[in-house]
């Protein structure tokens, strides 16, 4: 990935602040490590020819990921919990001598070491709480992959690559909004901080689009109806002072989530 040094000077970042969800710096599509010899055709190594999400509300991905009642047709899963996609070759993939990679990418100035570059390893078994892709079934020129994110991601909107390795260097899909992938926070997933033990509550607090809220004190007690927001916009927001990095990872959504869900257990109601 281009721009990802993190050298500072004088107390200030060489680069500027990741603070748009919405900004893009696209890789390139060819990274070459030196001059490729004469008549040497790079398109005749591994090719990806298509992408393949699952991403239809009754499709698999969405339907374990509790995301099948979200009005959209990108792909929308929960973090720390497997999906699925294909990847279909120009010939079929022989993991002896071909090396590839699946790169989720969010912001302008994505880094690894941020969290905003993540490039997944095809691994032979997947692991708890770490990035990994697994082959699952290979048929003629496709391959079906499993793969795990982490429970500590950042959540919104990534873009994804697939990246091939040669002799003279890696190939890269060209940006595609059709495989761009929501990431959410996870409240059925034990490692992710908002994780939430009752079916019922998650049933209530997560999968409803409107509930009741009640306010007051003791004593005068009053209720409304709220609308719990279950859309993607705040996905796309723009962030105004922190990074991007900063300002999508967990803090502030879990310290609200949980605060007022502690204060119904605890019968506490507020104004």
């Amino acid at each position: 990935m281009s721009e990802t040094s993190g050298t500072t000077f004088g107390g200030r970042r060489a680069i500027p602040p990741n603070n748009s969800n919405a900004a893009e710096n696209d890789p390139p599509t060819v990274e070459l490590q030196g001059p490729v010899p004469r008549g040497v055709n790079l398109q005749d190594y591994l090719n990806v020819t298509n992408v393949h999400l699952f991403k239809e509300k009754w499709d698999t991905n969405k339907l374990d990921h509790h995301t099948d009642k979200y009005d959209s047709n990108k792909l929308i899963v929960r973090r720390g919990q497997s999906f699925y996609i294909q990847i279909d070759f120009n010939r079929p993939y022989d993991p002896r001598r071909d090396i590839f990679r699946v790169e989720y990418v969010i912001g302008r100035y994505p880094q690894e070491n941020k969290g905003t570059y993540i490039p997944v390893p095809v691994v032979s078994e997947l692991q708890s709480g770490k990035w990994g892709a697994k082959v699952v079934m290979r048929e003629r020129t496709s391959v079906r992959l499993s793969i795990q994110s982490s429970p500590e991601c950042i959540v919104g909107k990534f873009r994804m690559y697939v990246a091939v390795w040669t002799p003279y260097g890696v190939i890269r899909t060209s940006r595609n909004p059709e495989t761009d992938t929501y990431i959410l926070f996870n409240p059925w997933c034990e490692e992710d901080a908002v994780y939430l033990d009752d079916a019922k509550e998650r049933e209530e607090y997560v999968l409803n689009d409107i509930g009741v809220i009640f306010y007051g004190d003791i004593s005068d007690i009053k209720s409304r109806s709220w609308s719990y927001g279950q859309d993607l916009r705040f996905q796309d927001r723009e962030p105004r002072s922190r990074d991007l990095e900063r300002q999508l990872h967990n803090l502030s959504a879990e310290i609200t989530y949980l605060w007022f869900l502690q204060c119904y257990r605890d019968q506490r109601f507020y104004e």
